[in-house]
């Protein structure tokens, strides 16, 4: 007997919930709700309240749009390499030139920041 296997997109709430390195207690702690009660808002967000969604946009520091996925103006993946160095990728297809340049300026700012600990790890090491 063979199964259906189902697959799922995860929604946009849970990806950009992820790519913040948000975990769904975090978030539902924020909201003064129970894990439960804010897993459920990523399995059915179209069941939330406008309110809700304001608060979610407000923790994840983007539009609401970008939850209900009406723009692309926030995507972000987080690949773990070896070594245990993140790279991160944000595609900002539709965003206006000065959020991008803001996302351009905080990606350099934090390969600087990888450098210098990068230095300080040579330097206790040796």
């Amino acid at each position: 007997m063979e199964k259906d296997i189902k697959y799922e997109r995860p929604s946009t709430i849970r990806i950009i919930r992820e790519s913040n390195g948000f975990s769904q207690e975090y978030v539902a702690s924020k909201l003064e709700i129970t894990q439960q009660a804010y897993s459920n808002i990523e399995k059915n967000p179209e069941n939330a309240s406008v309110k809700r969604l304001k608060q979610i946009s407000s923790i994840f520091s983007v539009p609401v749009t970008s939850l209900i996925g009406e723009s692309e103006h926030y995507v972000q993946q987080n690949f773990q390499q070896q070594g245990g160095q993140a790279a991160t990728i944000i595609h900002v297809q539709g965003m206006p030139e000065n959020e991008r340049q803001l996302y351009e300026r905080l990606i350099e700012e934090m390969k600087s920041e990888i450098q210098l600990l990068k230095s300080m790890l040579e330097v206790k090491s040796n």
